[in-house]
Formats: C-alpha cells, structure tokens, sequence
C-alpha cells in the first residue's frame, strides 16, 4: 500500500500547488477559465484518445466493468432519491442544496483519476480508467442534469438538449474514438500519433492544478452537516457498492481497483459551473470539493487495502 500512497501524494502536490497559485495572483483568477476550456476540448481528449489507443484491450474487462460502474450509480441515485423526503423534512436541506449533495456524491473527478491510476499502475492501466470514463459520464450526466432540472432553482433542459450535450462531450467522442480506432486495428500515421501523445501529456498536471485553483477555502470552514452527508455517500458508499457489484459479476485484479479509484476520488469540479448555471447552491458544491479531497487521500488506500485483505485484487 505504500506505493498507492506513493502515487497519491504527486496528485495533491499539486492540487495543493493549484491552490497556492490562484491565492498567489501569479496566475489571474479570469486566466484560470482558459486553461480549463483547453484542457477540457483538447488535452484530456488527447490523454484518453491515446490511452486506447495504444492499449491491449483484449485484456480489458470491458463488459464486467461497465456492468459494476453503472450499476452502482444507478443504485446510488435511487438511493439519493430515496433520501429526499429525509433531508428535507428531517435536516431542512432545500432544493438547491440537495442538488449539489446529489452532484456530491454522484461525480467523480476523472482528472485525479487518471493521475493516480498513471503514477500507481503505470500507462497500460490508464486504459481502464477509459474505460471508466466511457461508462460513467453519459449515465452521470443524464442523471444530474435531469436531477438540476427538477430539483434546481432554474433552468428546464429539454430532453434534446442534455442529448446533444452527451454527444457533444469531448471525454465520450475521445473514447469512442480511441476504442473504436484500436479494435479495427487502423494504423496512424507516425507524426500524428506522436502529436495527440505529446498534447495528452500536458492533461494531467493541467487539470490537477485546476483542481487546486478551484477549491474555496472561505466556503470549507468550518464544514457543515449537508457536506459531511457528501462525503460519507461519496466516499464510504460509492466504493462499498461499487465493490459488491464487482462481487457480484466477479470483477477482480486491477480493473477492480481502478473501479475503486474511480469511485472514490471527488467529485468534479465543473459541478460548481452546473450547480452556478441551474440553481444548485455553488458555495456548498465548493466546499464538498474541499472536503472530499483530502478526505479522498485516506479513502482510497484504506479501500484498496480492503479488497486486497478479501484477495480480490
């Protein structure tokens, strides 16, 4: 385990060095929106495309997976759902906040993802966290923005227009992309391959330093009740049910610990912008940002300890 937490540690390096920059003014605050817009059109996209790409995914548990990472969102949201009536009578939690308590515990940070599972498992493995991506983010993002439109202060998506913002994702057309080009074994021209390989290597740091920039303080202290309902949900709940799922369809090994990687690092940081553009309550968002983050640095190793004390990794 000491070499998950090895790997872990670069992760909040520099999410901390984020943090330290925007507080600094050495990077403007209205700069940080540019950089976010790059790494999320073009780096990331990159970083995925290349990942699998390159990947032997006859070894890639692509069904099991799938099954265990859905499954277990969807169990989450009903769960979420089912909650409701408890939080808003028993703990007074309105809409807007509810919403970004749901926000909380359903997404998931793909960026940390991606720099843990590539510093702990090394690149071959980062196919998986593709994988990851490709099944979690349609299913989430229907879920939350249908979540937004009921529960939220405003904003009515149609039913086109979450549509067309799924298809639209650059993280699904990359993986698509990625998958669909490695299985029909088409070839890619040297300069280009290496163009896509060299632009996917600026992701990670990118995007962890955005992390950083992105966590208010000023929102965090000192946590209240709505943000320890997140973290608990998010970080004790999503991996416990995402490894009885695995249980279930006999997902083990290492596709069964990047499940829980995945599963258990924070939730996005772009659920600010939704939670500010559909009525959530932005500030709370924030701080369960705050929270989940080093909290995320404890849950991982202890889960990943577990599954391997049970031999199931």
């Amino acid at each position: 385990m000491y070499v998950i937490v090895e790997a872990i540690i670069p992760t909040f390096f520099l999410v901390g060095l984020g943090l330290y920059i925007r507080r600094s003014g050495l990077v403007p605050e209205d700069q940080w929106g540019g950089l976010e817009t790059i790494a999320y059109w073009l780096f990331f996209p990159a970083l995925i495309f290349n990942s699998l790409f390159n990947a032997d995914l006859q070894n890639v548990p692509l069904g099991d997976m799938t099954f265990v990472l859905v499954s277990a969102i969807i169990l989450m949201a009903a769960v979420m759902l089912a909650l409701y009536p408890v939080f808003r009578s028993l703990f007074s939690i309105d809409n807007p906040s509810y919403t970004s308590v749901y926000q909380g515990v359903l997404r998931w940070n793909g960026f940390m993802a991606l720099a843990i599972v590539q510093k702990a498992f090394g690149n071959d493995a980062m196919a998986l966290v593709a994988v990851s991506m490709a099944s979690m983010i349609p299913v989430i993002n229907i879920i939350i923005v249908g979540i937004m439109a009921v529960f939220g202060a405003n904003g009515r998506p149609s039913f086109g227009n979450v549509l067309l913002n799924i298809i639209k994702n650059p993280f699904i057309i990359a993986s698509l992309l990625g998958l669909a080009i490695n299985l029909s074994g088409i070839p890619i021209w040297d300069p280009i391959a290496s163009t896509v390989e060299i632009t996917g290597r600026a992701g990670l740091a990118c995007a962890l330093l955005m992390v950083g920039a992105g966590i208010k303080l000023k929102h965090a202290l000192p946590p209240v009740r709505d943000v320890w309902f997140a973290c608990i949900l998010r970080l004790v709940g999503m991996p416990a049910m995402a490894i009885g799922f695995a249980m279930l369809f006999g997902l083990t090994g290492q596709p069964l610990e990047v499940v829980i990687i995945s599963t258990a690092v924070p939730t996005a940081m772009n659920s600010y912008v939704l939670a500010k553009k559909m009525g959530g309550n932005a500030p709370l968002i924030a701080a369960i940002v705050t929270w989940q983050t080093p909290l995320s640095a404890l849950a991982i190793p202890l889960w990943l300890a577990l599954v391997r004390s049970l031999n199931l990794s």
